[in-house]
């Protein structure tokens, strides 16, 4: 399982995986942004879509609602977190707002 919680769409990956059920991709990105790859959409078995409206909140209550039930749902043997940091705020290229997402949403699962 792959958890993208960068505020960019995880395409590299995701094209790299499109016809792999053994591969279960959850990413929660800014659908505003760059890059808009619909073809590697297909591959994102759990897709968060993120606004900048969104604060820490908003945001974890997202995460809670949609990837504790995929891990659940998919049992991984183990999971890949992208973790990024241009979803934090005041990053100019994330266009989000979040402030101490990561630590907090680790402590979730």
């Amino acid at each position: 399982m792959i958890i993208d919680l960068d505020a960019h769409q995880g395409n590299g990956y995701a094209r790299d995986f499109i016809n792999d059920d053994s591969v279960y991709i959850v990413d929660a990105y800014n659908h505003e942004i760059y890059p808009g790859d619909t073809y590697a959409k297909q591959a994102i078995r759990c897709d968060i879509e993120v606004t900048a409206a969104d604060d820490d909140e908003s945001y974890l209550k997202k995460l809670q609602d949609r990837v504790v039930p995929a891990i659940n749902e998919f049992q991984p043997d183990f999971i890949l977190y992208n973790a990024g940091t241009d979803c934090l705020k005041n990053d100019p290229l994330g266009s989000n707002n979040y402030t101490r997402i990561r630590i907090i949403f680790l402590g979730m699962m």
